[in-house]
């Protein structure tokens, strides 16, 4: 699924039927999300638009594609009419990245509360087997079961 689709018709929330104009110009594409693992893979090839005034990828593009990966695996754990809005984000940065690089972001959620949701994610570029970078995220969920 593009970022171009609406997360209902991936997800079947009714919540999510705006169009995600900022996921079509960043770019990422979600491979999987599994309800039974409450995780998600998404990938993303990374731009010259991608990159900073030095020449680099800027750190809000890896930020802002680690909060994407880290809510679609927090989408595997909500109701049809449920959402989830992201709390605190905090991002390793490990390694620089370019322009053509292939990312896959694995992000797992690793507590679910009543209202909070907890996830972790590792960020590889192709071909590589150490992480690039990591984040944390929690997410504010609610619900309509409260």
């Amino acid at each position: 699924m593009s970022s171009k689709s609406t997360a209902k018709s991936k997800f079947g929330l009714k919540n999510y039927v705006h169009r995600d104009h900022y996921g079509e110009w960043l770019g990422y594409k979600v491979g999987k999300v599994d309800r039974k693992k409450r995780e998600a893979i998404v990938t993303l090839r990374l731009r010259d638009d991608h990159l900073s005034p030095a020449g680099r990828v800027h750190g809000g593009v890896v930020s802002g594609f680690f909060d994407f990966a880290c809510g679609a695996a927090v989408f595997s754990t909500l109701g049809p009419e449920d959402f989830c809005s992201t709390v605190e984000l905090k991002v390793n940065y490990f390694r620089p990245l370019n322009t053509g690089d292939a990312l896959t972001s694995h992000a797992k959620v690793m507590f679910r509360g009543k209202r909070l949701c907890v996830v972790h994610a590792q960020l590889h570029r192709a071909g590589e087997k150490d992480p690039v970078a990591m984040a944390t995220a929690t997410f504010n969920v609610v619900s309509k079961r409260d």
